[in-house]
């Protein structure tokens, strides 16, 4: 295929409506109707255009969206978004204000976020409680409250009432693996805490554990809510046993990457053997080869560890980086393509033809995670959402 160039540099993802509303709806059939999604649309929906990406997720039926902060929940409002927005990292100082004029709902962790938030919630003349999640440490030791001061919590929370303990929450550190002891342990001081808090008059309707990993494999962390991110963007992620062999007998929900990231060629040369390549000649051919030049770099989140080892698609055929990658210019040796030329179309992620490259991929040849790949991706490599 060949690139319409546009006044813009040729370097672009492709973010696809209709398979964000796909996942949607798999995941929702999945966890079934009694279950409520909370899709994470946090650091611009990992890369994929959070505005347009929770409007889309809106109309096909999602209640909640969770953000990482307070100005990603206004963002939202800004563009739009009606539903519950859930401020999974808390509300920072100065900011209980804003949470409450633009109806975000706090998350807390210590009595104090909550007696803060009373205090904004007067200031303001708020008639109608503030309804918050308590977030519990049950044994990721990242935020959350403490355990052993769950008590203590629970009856000075009682003398807030400008706040309504509406749900609470824990994250689970090992949800991929699916024998694994810490993550029961973390299950059954979840279930502690929730008698805790019931004996003292606290019962909080909404109740969730589950991320994608647990949304997919592990239906006993469910309760009524669920906060899925890679699921809704078309990632299921193996579920694993403890020594890393893939669990059996598990059927996937059929989800779809709904990124794509394409660029084009712009130069293609003959090299002699012996040639060296890119930066410190990191590279020197072999035998003569052919090579193609395209319009992606680290600047624009490209791993400089996918080279050697990374792929990317030209014609409907794999075609391997040579040498370093450049902060804008990665070099390809498409030898075995002959028909290619300048200006045609080049996938980084997504389908050409019969083969595809997804973020797993790229984690696996750089040595990270699917997540840290979609979420890389720099503001200079255009959003295009489209049907």
């Amino acid at each position: 295929m060949t690139l319409v160039r546009s006044s813009s540099r040729p370097n672009w993802s492709e973010v696809s409506l209709s398979a964000l509303r796909h996942n949607f709806r798999a995941v929702q059939c999945h966890v079934g109707a009694s279950v409520t999604i909370c899709a994470v649309v946090k650091c611009d929906a990992y890369g994929h255009g959070a505005e347009a990406c929770a409007l889309a997720l809106e109309q096909e039926g999602a209640s909640w969206f969770g953000v990482t902060s307070v100005d990603e929940g206004v963002a939202l409002r800004d563009a739009g978004i009606r539903s519950r927005i859930l401020v999974l990292v808390g509300v920072f100082r100065g900011e209980e204000e804003d949470a409450l004029r633009y109806d975000l709902t706090p998350t807390v962790h210590r009595i104090e976020d909550v007696e803060a938030i009373a205090r904004a919630a007067a200031r303001i003349g708020r008639r109608t409680p503030v309804r918050v999640h308590l977030k519990l440490d049950t044994g990721m030791a990242r935020l959350g409250l403490p355990l052993s001061r769950l008590e203590d919590f629970a009856e000075r929370f009682k003398l807030a009432t400008q706040v309504e303990l509406e749900g609470i929450f824990s994250h689970l550190a090992s949800a991929e693996v699916l024998d694994a002891s810490d993550a029961e342990l973390q299950q059954q001081r979840f279930a502690d805490a929730l008698r805790t808090l019931s004996a003292h008059g606290l019962q909080p309707p909404l109740r969730h554990l589950a991320n994608s990993s647990a949304t997919l494999g592990r239906p006993t962390t469910w309760y009524n809510f669920v906060r899925p991110g890679m699921a809704i963007y078309g990632y299921e992620l193996p579920l694993v046993h403890r020594d890393g062999s893939v669990v059996a007998g598990h059927y996937p929900l059929g989800l779809r990457p709904a990124m794509s990231w394409k660029t084009c060629v712009l130069s293609l040369r003959d090299v002699p053997a012996g040639q060296a390549l890119g930066y410190n000649g990191g590279y020197v051919a072999p035998a003569a080869a052919r090579v193609a030049v395209i319009a992606a770099g680290y600047g624009d989140g490209l791993y400089r560890r996918l080279s050697p080892g990374g792929y990317i698609l030209l014609r409907g055929q794999r075609a391997p980086m040579l040498g370093r990658i450049s902060m804008d210019l990665t070099i390809v040796d498409v030898t075995h393509i002959p028909a290619a030329a300048i200006d045609d179309e080049v996938v980084l992620l997504g389908r050409d033809g019969n083969e595809q490259i997804t973020a797993v991929d790229h984690a696996c040849w750089s040595g990270t995670i699917p997540y840290e790949i979609l979420c890389n991706l720099s503001e200079r490599v255009v959003r295009r959402h489209v049907e």
